[in-house]
């Protein structure tokens, strides 16, 4: 189902990735990098160059800017005949170039998103000084903190190193209080989001720190967040275009359709395997290797979130194991419906009330559903009301992201209670999966009325790559749009199980319906 180099050398669909930097003459970095990510991660580049340098892999030896006049013909051309998913921006050289970029943006570029009702991210990285060490603008060159930050208001991301985000915040009034007030007081002042890279080293391993704000297609549980991206240490000398690569990286995941914190994750991965197998090619720092998509647990980073410790990957807590495979697990607000498939043959089957009547009879239902659960020796969850879950000994629970956020893990793992977990793409499926469910619930992958999401449906190349990551370390179960006629190719991407809603739901003969998808799931190889 999927590729890991994202797609085929020849594939027409690629989407346009722009690179907006300087011109690296030793092929380490700049749009020599990007070009090098954005091809190998499925995307087409199209490169627009401020600077020409000459340098190799031990010093920068001259940069000469582009003139503004080529550097707007180069985007207004590229613009009419190959337009961007999305931005990568890099080196600018001068206080010229970032006018130019920041007013572009700011009216060409808007007025076409507008025209065209496109979204087009745009991650900056800040480049001020070269791996290298040396600084890229010579004094006569250096940009006010001012001028970087009403370019930075246009961007999606920013991706500073903490020299850089020092730089941008040089006036009193961006300071802030604690390890990351800095970080987080930026990010609210320029309206939005800032990773900071290569900060807080701790012995073997480094933590990138994510200050998130007003995030597209993301649950609000995940808006105005501090998030840490936690990894071991790549010790390397060959490490010579990592910010550009990381940056060109996460612009590629967005054009492919990825939200901003799965697109961080992947590049993040992307970039630790790059380190991995880097090599050198002159007397100096040598460059990152090209991989493909990552497809590899041991690249991805174990996020951390400061308000929620119980998520982290230590957690002590032990869930109740899957007793039986879940294979095609009905998910109903209807008891008579859950009795249905149960009679039918089903032996797990989840009670999803969203909206119940009283508090009465939620109860009385959740109790006839553990009752149904024993007398056909089902296992069944109960979504979101885990005290009553507890309270009347439900095999398990079943919670969503923003559940598990509020719900007592801790009770629910001593009552030895399973739980089930929801996902929406790779960034809450790492986040939940460091807690050890007893499945993890992927989803929407195909467009569903059944409830309102923020995110995007996943598709089934997407499923693919997620299987591919996590197969083996816990059931992995698919939900969202899934019937008959799209049976087969939702199990060619490899998924252990399928939950359906609405296609027994609303069958007129709920448990005839889960039979028939019941046995065409098991007769597909």
């Amino acid at each position: 189902m999927s590729n890991d180099k994202g797609s085929v050398n020849s594939d027409p669909n690629r989407p346009v990735v722009w690179s907006i930097a300087a011109s690296d003459s030793g092929g380490g970095a700049g749009i020599q990098a990007d070009s090098l990510t954005i091809q190998d991660l499925g995307g087409h580049a199209c490169n627009i160059v401020t600077a020409i340098t000459a340098q190799n892999s031990q010093r920068v030896v001259e940069l000469e800017a582009v003139s503004t006049s080529m550097l707007t013909q180069q985007l207004n051309c590229l613009l009419e005949d190959m337009p961007p998913k999305a931005i990568k921006i890099g080196v600018l050289a001068n206080a010229e170039q970032v006018k130019l970029v920041r007013d572009w943006l700011a009216k060409t570029l808007a007025s076409y998103k507008k025209k065209h009702g496109v979204e087009i991210p745009i991650i900056w990285d800040p480049v001020m000084v070269a791996s290298s060490g040396q600084e890229l603008l010579s004094e006569n060159q250096i940009i006010p903190a001012d001028l970087y930050l009403s370019l930075a208001k246009q961007a999606t991301l920013l991706t500073p190193n903490l020299q850089e985000l020092q730089t941008l915040t040089s006036g009193n009034h961006n300071q802030g209080n604690g390890d990351h007030g800095t970080l987080v007081n930026l990010s609210q002042l320029i309206n939005t989001n800032i990773l900071q890279t290569g900060g807080d080293n701790q012995s073997s391993l480094s933590v990138d720190w994510l200050a998130a704000h007003n995030i597209a297609h993301t649950s609000l549980y995940h808006q105005e967040q501090l998030f840490g991206f936690k990894a071991s240490s790549v010790d390397t000398f060959h490490n010579h275009g990592t910010g550009c690569t990381l940056s060109s990286a996460i612009a590629t995941a967005m054009a492919l359709g990825h939200p901003l914190l799965d697109a961080i994750v992947i590049a993040k991965a992307y970039v630790h395997r790059g380190l991995e197998c880097s090599f050198g090619l002159g007397k100096g720092p040598g460059v990152l290797a090209r991989n493909g998509w990552p497809n590899d647990m041991r690249y991805f980073p174990e996020i951390i979130m400061p308000e929620y410790p119980k998520l982290a990957v230590n957690s002590q807590l032990v869930f109740a194991k899957i007793s039986q495979p879940l294979q095609v697990y009905t998910v109903t607000q209807s008891l008579d419906v859950l009795e249905q498939v149960l009679i039918a043959g089903a032996r797990t089957v989840q009670l999803r009330i969203k909206t119940p009547k009283n508090v009465e009879q939620l109860e009385q239902d959740i109790q006839r559903a553990v009752v149904l659960g024993e007398k056909y020796q089902a296992q069944v969850f109960i979504n979101d009301h885990w005290q009553l879950a507890i309270k009347h000994c439900a095999f398990g629970v079943h919670l969503g992201q923003e559940d598990i956020l509020q719900a007592d893990l801790t009770q629910i793992a001593a009552a030895g209670l399973a739980l089930g977990l929801s996902s929406h793409g790779y960034f809450e499926m790492l986040l939940v999966q460091q807690l050890s469910p007893s499945y993890l619930a992927i989803g929407h992958i195909f467009a569903t009325p059944t409830k309102a999401m923020p995110s995007q449906p996943q598709g089934l190349v997407k499923l693919a790559r997620y299987c591919r990551l996590l197969k083996g370390r816990l059931p992995l179960v698919a939900i969202g749009g899934i019937n008959q006629d799209n049976l087969a190719q939702v199990k060619e991407t490899q998924v252990d199980d399928i939950a359906v809603v609405r296609g027994i739901e609303l069958a007129a003969e709920p448990g005839r319906s889960w039979q028939a998808l019941q046995q065409t799931w098991q007769a597909l190889i």
